[in-house]
């Protein structure tokens, strides 16, 4: 019995994919629900499962390849059938011994069909993606044109992006803003370099991802950062009593985390405006709050998003950011569920940072980062002297929207909710 292994559908705004790297050679055994292959989108990285047990006998597409959707990768199959292993190569789409690869022809009045060879590239040895192609045959572009465009995708195929922004220009429609015209990666780089001076990377997919929201956001939002203290002391101690409890009770340890995002959370649905974005001239109020809560990862950050966050108890929103966090790090999450934040937390003080100025998730109006809790000698208002737990919250507003008397307010509550944070409501 034979098995394939498809693009998955990732989330409602992803429509396509590319192979980033096969974890299995044809002919190795694979377990079910065994990681297979990884591949890679504009918003994520992740693994795809085998969903059955076998031997890799065909890989169909090799790493670089972007493929829509639902199209094929690869065969698994069962043990003890008869494995065929993929000899010949054309630019991703592999063929085999037992038949002729597969077909794309388009019918005769296809503009596609222009010099085109049944594997996506153009006689100038061009390929595009299916989606690109999709795209460019609505359009009425033919081959020739399509090979006139520049291409900013890897190793200089052509985008989506490229393509619509090419189609603006044919159409003569209104370009970009000049806001958005501003290149990402600075091209006046005149320092040289070889081999011998330096090892070079490029940038993956993330990185650059990563890259181009940082700037888009600096660019977008004049940023201001405030800076408040907040005393941690009865929160620390209250998590120590309960931890033990805490961990046998749901299965995982109780962080600093939870408190940071219940005080936070509360504190939004007291001040809108914090909960916010700006569409234009619009203000857009949520009504729900779609908690981002950075998760760091050894290719770059990513926001995983609590959906109605408003709406969940204290250990509610710990189970949320728990399995958000531990599904980041094992690469499970769909790319729905890195959209739609309202407002997001960093946690740069696990790591023993004092306090940062964070960088607005755009199209949010405001982050909060939170340091380091540190011991320290405090004089209290009785002038006795007390040894307290403290830390550093900073946070990032768009002075588009947010003054800084509304920022104050915000930290301001936010600071009373952790100082004052009502433990009943862990249950413990």
């Amino acid at each position: 019995m034979h098995f394939d292994i498809v693009m998955p559908k990732l989330g409602e705004s992803v429509t396509e994919g590319t192979v980033a790297r096969w974890l299995k050679e044809v002919g190795d055994p694979i377990a079910r629900d065994e990681s297979v292959l990884e591949i890679t989108t504009d918003k994520i990285d992740t693994d795809v499962p085998a969903i059955e047990g076998g031997i890799l006998s065909e890989i169909l597409v090799t790493e670089g390849t972007t493929v829509d959707v639902g199209e094929r990768l690869g065969i698994i199959t069962t043990e003890g059938e008869e494995v065929i292993v993929a000899t010949g190569e054309t630019d991703g789409r592999m063929t085999d011994e037992a038949g002729p690869p597969e077909k794309d022809t388009p019918p005769a009045q296809d503009p596609m069909h222009i010099e085109r060879s049944s594997n996506g590239r153009s006689s100038q040895g061009r390929f595009y993606s299916p989606l690109v192609r999709r795209i460019a045959r609505e359009e009425h572009i033919d081959l020739l044109e399509l090979d006139t465009i520049h291409g900013s995708g890897r190793n200089g195929r052509v985008t989506k992006k490229d393509l619509l922004a090419h189609l603006k220009q044919r159409t003569g429609t209104a370009v970009s803003s000049p806001v958005d015209t501003t290149p990402v990666f600075d091209q006046a780089f005149t320092r040289t370099y070889g081999p011998d001076d330096a090892d070079i990377v490029t940038m993956d997919g993330i990185r650059k991802t990563i890259a181009e929201h940082m700037v888009r956001s600096k660019r977008i939002s004049p940023h201001v950062t405030s800076v408040s203290e907040v005393d941690m002391t009865k929160i620390v101690r209250h998590r120590e009593q309960v931890k033990e409890a805490f961990l046998k009770n749901e299965g995982f340890k109780l962080t600093l985390t939870p408190f940071f995002i219940s005080a936070i959370v509360d504190a939004l649905k007291a001040h809108q405006i914090m909960n916010a974005s700006l569409d234009g001239d619009k203000i857009i109020m949520w009504k729900h709050v779609n908690f981002g809560m950075a998760v760091g990862l050894e290719k770059g950050v990513i926001v995983p998003v609590i959906s109605k966050a408003e709406g969940m108890d204290f250990v509610g929103l710990a189970r949320a950011a728990y399995d958000l966090a531990k599904r980041a790090h094992e690469r499970r999450l769909l790319p729905d569920e890195l959209q739609g934040g309202t407002f997001t937390l960093t946690n740069p003080g696990m790591w023993g940072t004092l306090f940062g100025t964070p960088v607005i998730n755009q199209p949010e109006v405001g982050i909060i980062a939170t340091g380091a809790v540190k011991k320290k000698w405090e004089v209290m208002e009785d002038e006795t002297m007390a040894i307290r737990s403290t830390m550093f919250m900073s946070m990032s507003y768009d002075h588009r929207l947010v003054d800084g008397l509304n920022a104050a307010r915000f930290t301001q509550s936010v600071t009373q909710n952790l100082e004052m944070f009502d433990f009943d409501q862990i249950g413990l």
